[in-house]
């Protein structure tokens, strides 16, 4: 029976982190929440394990980090406890959903790591049926955000309604997304399907300006009713959120301020060289060397100015255009250019560190610190870890990584 583990994923307040043992299965426990009367342990009885701790990101702003531990839908079975596939959850949030540049810290089946980036996109499924009282749909693969029907209404003139919840294989119920029928055809009332669809014709998948920007996809869904009955919709089409990939390091940066062209500094196996700085425009032209100084990479980083700071439209943690233009990845090495903004979890405005090392507010800015002097901040990690979601864990193949959100 193959083995299953959990990723999720809280986009409105952190990340969270959840190793499942999980397999497909009809006795799955995925989409399924603990039993109410449950017993619990209080986090005063486990201190170390599960009271939140503080670690500091890169510029020494700490986040809170909690870990947890949960088993469900277990039972009694010939004198024996059964945990049913995708019974044993482990999870973890901190940091990590603040920046994806400021080394945000991350835990990682306990092991303290760096919160480095991230791909995110829509799962998207077509022509299926939520049935009332059957368990959710998933839109992708087992394991992957599901649809349930919640609640089905007849209304005047042949207008029908129903309201759907997204599912996560935790057993995390969110997002409402209600829809009128009134011809065989619906939209959802998600401000995301407004637009979307032009009649008849929609488009999969859906062009970037749907995210208002090149954005990440964060916290959008939309549902698509052909058609309803009191025992169930017809779907033409339903997305919602889904993680690609991470990345993580477990080691600590190398941070290497006032680089000037032509220096050179060890990283692992590798050397980073400084090819050539341009202050005015922030950008940084990079060369990554192996032991004997043969090339294996080259790129120019940037621009990083404060205009980059500045556009409310490509917010730097969240910029699939930016964000790439600021490091150069090569296998297990990154180099980025040193970001230094305090990302605000909230109505806060955004701070920019400063010469002194003190964090100002943006429009106090005159410049930019990663480049001064014609020299350069850099940040390089030498133990970059990939991890993709529904793919077996590189450290124990009985797990994969899946979102979902607690």
């Amino acid at each position: 029976m193959a083995k299953r583990c959990l990723w999720s994923i809280v986009l409105t307040t952190a990340f969270l982190l959840a190793f499942n043992l999980a397999a497909y299965s009809e006795e799955s426990a995925h989409y399924k929440l603990p039993s109410p009367n449950a017993s619990f342990v209080d986090p005063e009885e486990m201190p170390k394990f599960l009271s939140p701790k503080l670690l500091p990101n890169r510029h020494g702003i700490k986040r809170g980090i909690s870990e947890g531990f949960m088993i469900r839908q277990s039972y009694i079975k010939g004198g024996k406890i059964i945990i049913p596939p995708g019974g044993v959850i482990y999870f973890s949030f901190g940091g990590e959903g603040l920046s994806n540049l400021n080394g945000e810290p991350f835990v990682m089946a306990g092991k303290e790591s760096v919160w480095l980036d991230k791909k995110a996109a829509l799962a998207v499924r077509k022509n299926f049926t939520v049935a009332q009282g059957k368990p959710p749909v998933p839109l992708g693969e087992e394991g992957t955000i599901a649809l349930a029907l919640t609640s089905y209404m007849d209304g005047f003139l042949n207008v029908k309604g129903a309201r759907f919840q997204y599912v996560f294989a935790n057993g995390y119920r969110t997002w409402n997304s209600s829809t009128v029928i009134p011809s065989g055809y619906a939209r959802s009332r998600n401000t995301i399907a407004y637009g979307y669809l032009q009649g008849e014709g929609m488009i999969t998948p859906p062009p970037l300006q749907y995210f208002g920007d090149p954005f990440d996809a964060s916290a959008t869904f939309y549902v698509v009713a052909d058609s309803a009955t009191p025992q169930g919709v017809k779907i033409k089409e339903a997305g919602a959120l889904d993680m690609i990939w991470f990345k993580i390091s477990y080691d600590k940066p190398i941070l290497a301020n006032d680089v000037a062209p032509g220096e050179t500094l060890a990283a692992g196996k590798y050397r980073v060289k400084v090819v050539s700085v341009d202050a005015e425009q922030g950008k940084a032209a990079i060369a990554l060397l192996d032991s004997k100084g043969n090339t294996l990479a080259e790129k120019t980083l940037g621009p990083l100015t404060l205009d980059t700071y500045q556009a409310k439209r490509h917010l730097l943690e969240h910029s699939t255009i930016i964000r790439p233009t600021l490091s150069l990845d090569y296998e297990n090495v990154r180099i980025q250019l040193n970001t230094k903004f305090d990302a605000p979890f909230g109505g806060g405005p955004m701070r920019i560190l400063n010469e002194a090392g003190n964090f100002v507010p943006l429009p106090e800015m005159s410049e930019v610190g990663t480049f001064h002097g014609g020299k350069v901040d850099l940040v390089v990690y030498d133990d970059v870890k990939k991890m993709e979601l529904r793919k077996e864990w590189s450290e124990d193949p009985r797990f994969i990584l899946q979102t979902a959100y607690i």
